[in-house]
Formats: C-alpha cells, sequence, structure tokens
C-alpha cells in the first residue's frame, strides 16, 4: 500500500487515515461496552481522550529523544503523520493518562485500566495493521523463501504466510519478511473483541480482571510472536520483545490472583 492515498489535489497520509478510522471505531465501541465495566460515558470519554493525547505526547517524546540526529528541523517534530512514534513511550503514556483521569474524576484506576485494555486491544490492533501495510516494523527475513513479488505469499509452517514490500514502502523491497505487524494486528482484534464479549457476558466479575486478563494475552502474543522479530537476543534464544511478553504474563497472572482472593466487583 502506498505511504500516501491521492484524494483529488489532496495527499494524505495511509497511516494516519488508518488510525484515524481505529480511533473513531474504539471511541464508539468505549461508549457502548463503559456501562458494563460500571463507568459513566462522561467518564469514558474523559479517559478516552486522555490516553489517546497523552500517548500520542509521550510517543512522539520518546522517538524524539531515540532518534534526535534524525529530525532534520522544529516543524518535523510535529509532523506525527509522517510516523515516528515511540510504541513503549505511547504505552507509557497512555498508563500516565488514564491513571491521571482516574484520580482526577474518582474513577477506580482498576476499573479505568479495564476499559482501557479493551480500548488499546483494538487500537493496537488497527495500529499494528495499518504500520506493516506500509512497512513499519517488518520481521525477519524468512529463509528459503522462493517468490519474492511484492504481496502476500503462503508458508506451509507458522505463521502460514509472508509479506514482500515493493519499492517506495518503509520496509527494504523484494525481500520476504515475516509479517509481525500482521499477526499481532490480527491477535490484538481478536483479544479486543473477545474481551467485549467477555465483559458482556459474564456476570459479578471483579475490577481489573480484564486489565490482568488483557496483561496475560498481551505477554503470551509477544512470546509468540516475537521469535520472528528483529529484536535483540537478551538470553539464549530469547528476545527483548518476548522477554517483555514472559513479564507481562506473570505480572497479569500474579495481578489476577491478588484481585481474586479479594474479590471487588463491578
Amino acid at each position: 500500500m502506498p505511504f500516501y492515498i491521492r484524494i483529488g489535489k489532496f495527499a494524505v497520509s495511509t497511516l494516519g487515515l488508518m488510525i484515524t478510522i481505529s480511533l473513531f471505531i474504539s471511541y464508539v465501541v468505549s461508549l457502548q461496552i463503559s456501562r458494563y465495566i460500571g463507568i459513566l460515558k462522561s467518564q469514558t470519554e474523559n479517559i478516552f481522550l486522555a490516553g489517546v493525547l497523552s500517548g500520542i505526547f509521550f510517543g512522539r517524546l520518546f522517538y524524539i529523544i531515540k532518534n534526535h540526529d534524525q529530525i532534520p528541523n522544529v516543524i518535523s517534530v510535529f509532523q506525527i503523520w509522517n510516523g515516528g512514534i515511540d510504541y513503549y513511550g505511547t504505552m507509557i503514556g497512555v498508563i500516565i493518562g488514564v491513571v491521571s483521569v482516574a484520580w482526577l474524576y474518582n474513577i477506580p484506576i482498576l476499573k479505568a485500566l479495564d476499559i482501557t485494555s479493551i480500548i488499546g486491544s483494538l487500537m493496537l490492533g488497527f495500529g499494528y495493521i495499518s504500520a506493516g501495510l506500509v512497512g513499519f516494523g517488518f520481521g525477519r527475513p524468512v529463509p528459503m523463501a522462493v517468490d519474492v513479488t511484492p504481496g502476500f505469499h503462503l508458508l506451509r509452517v507458522f505463521p502460514f504466510f509472508y509479506v514482500v514490500y515493493k519499492f517506495g514502502d518503509i520496509a527494504p523491497p523484494s525481500i520476504p519478511f515475516y509479517p509481525v505487524q500482521f499477526i499481532y494486528g490480527i491477535l490484538f482484534l481478536l483479544f479486543g473483541i473477545s474481551l467485549i464479549f467477555y465483559v458482556i457476558k459474564k456476570q459479578n466479575r471483579f475490577m481489573g480482571e480484564v486489565f490482568s486478563i488483557f496483561l496475560m494475552l498481551y505477554g503470551i502474543s509477544n512470546i509468540i510472536v516475537g521469535y520472528y522479530t528483529i529484536s535483540r537476543v537478551v538470553f539464549n534464544h530469547i528476545t527483548l520483545e518476548q522477554l517483555f511478553g514472559l513479564l507481562s504474563f506473570i505480572s497479569g497472572s500474579v495481578i489476577l490472583m491478588l484481585l481474586k482472593s479479594e474479590k471487588t466487583n463491578v
């Protein structure tokens, strides 16, 4: 997919357009499920807005700090539609924004994190797929791949397909890559949809239950998909991404057990 889509005389960023669509869908969904979490729609709007703005701010800030030598001028600092958002900076920013609003409006933090987990899953899903379409964050090259024409190609083993980018995309062209962004995207969309049905169908949930489950699912996805990324190997064959995944899964499991023992129902 081209980095820019032309609509008449205007050139629109593909990544920016898809992220805008994902924001709209996530916003609508958050308002619909807020009553199942036990949060007012007005409070949900504040949580959503604070999480998005804080996530963008810290994501961009972390990116500029890490890649300051690639920022040509002051104006480019604000051109986020061209890409350049640090993943972990965004995650930190979202947490800061959500917790701040929860504290300000006297919303139980665990409730705020529950609804953020669902919104975050959907936004991560759309975000990963959007990034993958233009070549951001490609995975390791696929060994022994025969077909290197641009597009998606089938594999006989997991993840059962790979992607080859064309000239003009961000990723190097004519090289078969593991489609880590697309796998992450599909997984997180499935996580988000599953969590929506979970909060609608399950009675007598306790605060923080959805958040802890999200941490566990996030960890599992990183452990599985992290093998195919170009993330740095930190121990034996374990990548940095897999290490974060393991820590996330353990954290989610511990939080779930601790909260279950106290069990404050929604």
